[in-house]
Parts: C-alpha cells; structure tokens; sequence
C-alpha cells in the first residue's frame, strides 16, 4: 500500500473538510447552541488543511497562518465579549478558502500526468466551491435583512450547516426549494454557484481525460 507523502497534501485537505462537514452537522443536530465548538472544528479544520501545504511555500503559509489568527482572535472577542465581530471572522474564512481554493485548482491543474493527488485534488476543489459560496451567504445573512427564505436570524455559527447545506444542493443543481433567495443579490450569487458547479464538472472532466490519454501515449 502507497504511503501519503508530502506529494499528496490533498489528502489532508479533503480530510479535514469531510471532518468539518460532518460534525458540524452533528453538533447543529444534538447541540445547536455549541458556538464556541463550532469555532473550535473550524480553526482545527484550517490548522489542518495547510499541513499539506510544501514548506517552501512561504507566501501560502504565512497567508494561512495570518487568517487563522484573525479568525481566532475576531472569533474569541465575539463570544467572550460585547464586540460583534462576526463579518471579519467570517471574510477571514472566505479570504482562507478562496486561497485554498486558487491553490488547489492551481496545482489540479496544471500537472500533464493524472495521478490520485490530483483525481482528490479535483474533489477538494469542487468541495472548497462549495464552501466559498457557504461564507458568502453568511456574509449575507448578516448584511441584509432576511435574504433567505428558510434561514433564521441567529449567530452565524449556528446557520453554518444549513448554508452548507443549501450551498452545496446550489452547486449540485439539485434545488430542493427548502431554502430559496429573496434579494437580487443573493440570486445572484446563487446563480452564478450553480453555473460554476456545472461548468467545473464538465471542463474538469475533459481535462483529466485529455491528460489520461496524453499520458497513454
């Protein structure tokens, strides 16, 4: 059996996102009132993600380590005090996985040969999509005034799941109408996810069939 090395550092990130993902929606089934559990998986989960991440990547690792910090001290002066630093908590996240995000497509793609790193690599990316858009109907939610039909106004960390949830049913094209936009606004960006997940699946595919048969030959 193949061992992970440092060469397949998206192992570490889809590992870490599958976790959040998971006991977010455990701890939004039996403890909704969990905040500072929530915040606590999310900085586990972006602490973990960048172990993968090559050390001679200094500009990502710094990055990284700059965002955490935000979110961890905006996050804790949130909870323990009568500051409301949500927004930059969670602009903190989306700056976090919209990097994530150009990094792995970056390294997704570019390759010539089709290898497992990239085959999970293509997964994380469509994952860390989903994600993005998940922070930014928080943003949202806190920006305007009920822009969701279905999301109730409460701290942010307690809709996590649910726009999770909703954003990847967007990215799916599923639609389940559970939860709908009503601003012009997040319509938009509902729209444009959508887009985005079907035109990611299909250029995706022809790029690692393209580079499998360029590999044969």
């Amino acid at each position: 059996m193949k061992l992970v090395t440092k060469d397949d550092n998206f192992f570490f990130l889809l590992g870490s996102m599958l976790v959040l993902f998971f006991v977010s929606a455990v701890v939004h089934q039996f403890k909704d009132d969990a905040q500072d559990y929530v915040l606590a998986l999310i900085v586990l989960c972006m602490t973990t993600s960048i172990v993968g991440v090559h050390r001679k990547q200094v500009f990502y690792r710094s990055w990284y380590a700059l965002m955490i910090t935000v979110v961890v001290v905006s996050g804790v002066i949130s909870l323990f005090e009568d500051y409301d630093l949500s927004l930059v908590t969670m602009f903190a996240l989306l700056f976090f996985v919209l990097a994530q995000t150009f990094s792995a497509l970056k390294q997704v793609m570019m390759p010539k040969q089709v290898t497992l790193n990239q085959i999970v690599g293509s997964i994380c990316v469509y994952l860390l999509f989903g994600l993005s858009f998940a922070f930014i109907y928080l943003i949202q939610l806190e920006l305007f005034v009920a822009p969701f039909n279905g999301l109730e106004n409460k701290p942010w960390m307690e809709n996590l799941f649910e726009v999770i949830y909703f954003s990847f049913i967007t990215l799916t094209t599923v639609g389940f109408g559970d939860i709908s936009p009503t601003l012009a606004i997040p319509k938009f960006f509902v729209f444009l996810e959508a887009i985005t997940g079907s035109f990611y699946l299909a250029i995706m595919v022809a790029s690692l069939v393209s580079s499998h048969l360029a590999q044969k030959e």
